[in-house]
């Protein structure tokens, strides 16, 4: 008689070591690509206590003291920074700002810094942050026995 062995059917399930791999790789590049800090042109900032880093995309306005505007370090007249807060305003949420910086000259016209103030909220962004320069101690040094 002749002994038959029985076949083991193979498993169908599929190796996912690869695609593992792949989800890796993708999580390390957004973690990456999404830890900047906010960098922008150098200039002299006013200084306060509580003043803290902002991280993530950004939109920079800079107010010099000659009343100069500059957005994203490009120069740019009020009525274009208008405009251009408009066309941000009526994009998808997700791919606006996450923050509007603010950087002011400390010597610049209080007039000039109130109508970017005000041009920025009344294009509805509740997500302005004026930009200082740090006096306090840094929050890396508070933690620090």
């Amino acid at each position: 008689m002749i002994a038959f062995s029985r076949i083991r059917p193979r498993s169908a399930a599929p190796d996912i070591t690869p695609l593992l791999d792949v989800v890796f790789i993708l999580l390390i590049f957004f973690v990456v690509s999404t830890v900047f800090t906010a960098r922008g042109m150098d200039m002299e900032l006013p200084s306060a206590d509580s003043s803290t880093p902002v991280y993530g995309k950004s939109l920079e306005i800079e107010l010099r003291e000659n009343g100069d505007l500059f957005c994203d370090t490009l120069p740019i007249s009020s009525d274009a920074l208008s405009n251009r807060l408009r066309v941000i305003a009526e994009r998808p949420f997700a791919r606006q700002p996450q923050n509007i910086l603010f950087k002011a000259a400390p010597r610049a016209d209080v007039e000039h810094f109130v109508r970017v103030v005000d041009m920025v909220r009344t294009h509805g962004f509740a997500n302005l942050v004026i930009v200082t320069r740090s006096t306090g101690p840094t929050p890396e040094a508070e933690e620090e026995p």
